[in-house]
């Protein structure tokens, strides 16, 4: 298995990593280019790093070299992966797009769709992007009252995001103004939610994790309350759907454990209708991988061959 990622290293100077699964670098025809005797196959190796700003708080792959940061500074950059020299360089920094009166605000997420880019933050502000565009396209600035923590497009003009309250509110980018569309909740205790996934498939299903190692199913076409299992034993900060299985499900936790689910229980769950909670309690993870996760905050994947 082959791959490109990215990385943040927490150093005492922050900066953005890429790293490879392969045992040599390749060119693009595929052959070998300066192949290390040292390398172990599935081991990580650092291809290049470039300073940032701020901690990374997001990652995101845009095209085959593009590659887009979120700091706690509120600002987001654009990074250009260069193939031959393999180095890092600054395409685009986007300045301040989270803010307070008196101080910056983290950008907490980011979300890409055909060439726009939706950044959010703890500032409760949404920003639009156009890549390759220093202007902002559009900014909600009081989309939400408290901090915005994630956000994933549900359609080609819809994005969802959750927030500080356990709230999974959506919007529809061709509405004016900035309130939301629809605002679903959880039922009893409000805990965060940190993160948000799509279903590759299933637009109308969403996934995400949130405090005390919870993990949420909710069906956007329902008003009723998510599903809810019991996961890890502290709070998930990533939820990902595998984009062309889409029956494997991944979380990852602050306990330092990555979770690979069965998640076919998603589709039969949804034509059951009421009995959906019987088939989440009733699915089971298919692996558990733990490791010293201690110096990353986050990863955006390229691409895997298998």
């Amino acid at each position: 298995m082959e791959g490109i990622y990215v990385k943040y290293v927490n150093q005492k100077e922050n900066r953005v990593g890429l790293w490879t699964l392969s045992p040599s670098r390749r060119d693009d025809d595929g052959t070998d280019v300066d192949p290390s005797p040292l390398a172990v196959p599935g081991e990580m190796r650092s291809l290049c790093s470039v300073a940032h700003r701020g901690d990374v708080t997001d990652l995101l792959y845009l095209k085959n070299d593009l590659i887009l940061a979120a700091s706690s500074t509120g600002n987001v950059t654009l990074y250009k992966h260069h193939q031959r020299s393999e180095t890092l360089s600054v395409q685009i920094s986007y300045e301040r797009l989270h803010r307070c009166p008196r101080r910056r605000s983290p950008c907490t997420g980011l979300a890409h769709r055909d060439g726009e880019v939706v950044t959010v933050g703890e500032d409760g502000r949404i920003n639009l992007l156009d890549i390759g565009q220093q202007a902002v396209v559009r900014c909600l600035d009081e989309a939400d009252s408290c901090a915005i923590n994630a956000v994933a497009y549900t359609r080609q003009n819809e994005i969802a995001a959750t927030n500080s309250t356990g709230q999974l509110r959506t919007w529809d980018l061709r509405q004016p103004g900035d309130g939301a569309t629809r605002n679903l909740h959880m039922t009893g205790e409000r805990l965060p939610l940190n993160c948000i996934d799509r279903h590759p498939t299933q637009p109308h299903v969403i996934a995400t994790g949130g405090q005390h190692g919870m993990l949420y199913v909710w069906d956007l076409r329902q008003e009723r309350s998510p599903t809810l299992l019991s996961a890890h034993s502290s709070d998930i900060w990533e939820v990902k759907f595998h984009p062309t299985h889409p029956d494997n499900l991944f979380t990852c936790s602050e306990d330092g454990s990555t979770w690979h689910w069965d998640a076919s229980f998603v589709k039969a769950a949804l034509q059951a209708g009421k009995n959906f909670r019987r088939f989440l309690k009733s699915s089971r993870w298919l692996t558990i991988y733990s490791w010293n996760s201690s110096g990353f905050n986050c990863i955006s994947v390229k691409e895997i061959l298998q």
